[in-house]
């Protein structure tokens, strides 16, 4: 499938998605839909005062990915090492989208190192504002995007091809970045889905989020109706990536999901806290701000941790650096 193809695939779950929420509620709301509403060394986390601090096929997942070639666990000399401390330290600002579909977000709208520019330069705004925490920026790639039809696994996916996500693994490793690797589901499951991206997880700045809205039941197709993933599901992805940190003997997982409707999350009261797996609910979605805030208050907040995303282009207006610093988030994604 040629990049082109993937572009207007992408646009039509797009817009399908916001038809469907407008219909429902009157207002576009959510990454596709919802109600009204610098150079750095590897490793580099601003510091509390704007200061750096260097303290602080479908299926690419095959066995020779990721990690070093002689066996030895993940690239330690990438990012931080994440453990229990690192979110209440920093916080995480992360530039969103895929390298094929600009509509998808700022990462597809620019070549990388021009992304990579803009993300250090946000970074440094947002560290200037936030007193003495400091500020991790990070790279955040839709790896698994959805498609509204099922293609040769019939999964309703499309993946990233190899060598530009390790274009993309290796840029952020050059500059001090994290990188999270978003998984979309489609017709596969949450836990098949993080298992193919295992030999890049043995890095230590490659994460994982996780978008409930494109994880799709039997019988649904992506962009026609929301998807959802139970709180019981994202404990079982929990207990798979703290089994997989664990015998890989690697540094702590981040693992985001996205939220902008009570119904993408359901028996959300069952999600347990697991002590290898630093979990950010994301309030998801584009709208005004007060319904922004009010939904990052009831999604987001009472998690582990909490996150929020900011649209470039459908937010109007966006919200400034300052207000968002006000809700005190662990994730900052700007779509």
């Amino acid at each position: 499938m040629t990049r082109s193809q993937v572009f207007i695939f992408e646009g039509v779950i797009v817009l399908v998605a916001i038809a469907i929420l407008y219909a429902i509620v009157g207002w576009p709301f959510g990454s596709g839909g919802g109600d009204a509403v610098g150079d750095d060394p590897p490793g580099f986390v601003i510091g509390g005062n704007g200061e750096d601090d260097d303290t602080g096929d479908d299926d690419t997942g095959d066995d020779d990915t990721g990690g070093d070639d002689d066996g030895a666990p993940g690239r330690p000399d990438c990012g931080p090492t994440i453990d229990q401390s690192f979110l209440s330290a920093n916080q995480i600002v992360s530039y969103y989208g895929n390298p094929y579909a600009e509509v998808l977000g700022i990462l597809g709208q620019h070549e990388p190192e021009e992304v990579v520019r803009l993300l250090k330069g946000h970074a440094a705004n947002i560290d200037a504002l936030n007193g003495l925490r400091g500020v991790q920026p990070a790279l955040h790639m839709v790896y698994a995007t959805a498609q509204p039809q099922p293609g040769e696994n019939g999964l309703y996916l499309l993946y990233v091809d190899e060598v530009t996500l390790k274009e993309y693994i290796d840029l952020a490793c050059e500059n001090g970045l994290l990188i999270f690797l978003d998984l979309q589901v489609g017709r596969s499951t949450p836990e098949e889905e993080v298992r193919k991206i295992f030999p890049y997880l043995k890095q230590n700045h490659v994460h994982v989020a996780l978008d409930p809205e494109f994880t799709m039941p039997p019988g649904e197709i992506p962009g026609q109706s929301i998807g959802f993933i139970s709180g019981p599901t994202i404990n079982s992805v929990q207990e798979l990536l703290q089994g997989f940190v664990v015998d890989s003997g690697i540094a702590d997982k981040i693992l985001i999901v996205h939220q902008f409707d009570e119904a993408m999350i359901p028996e959300k009261e069952a999600i347990a806290s697991y002590g290898r797996v630093r979990l950010v609910i994301d309030m998801d979605g584009f709208g005004p701000s007060a319904t922004k805030v009010r939904k990052f208050n009831s999604f987001a907040v009472p998690a582990e941790h909490s996150g929020i995303k900011l649209f470039f282009k459908q937010d109007t207006p966006v919200m400034t650096d300052e207000e968002v610093v006000a809700l005190l988030p662990d994730v900052i994604i700007y779509q």
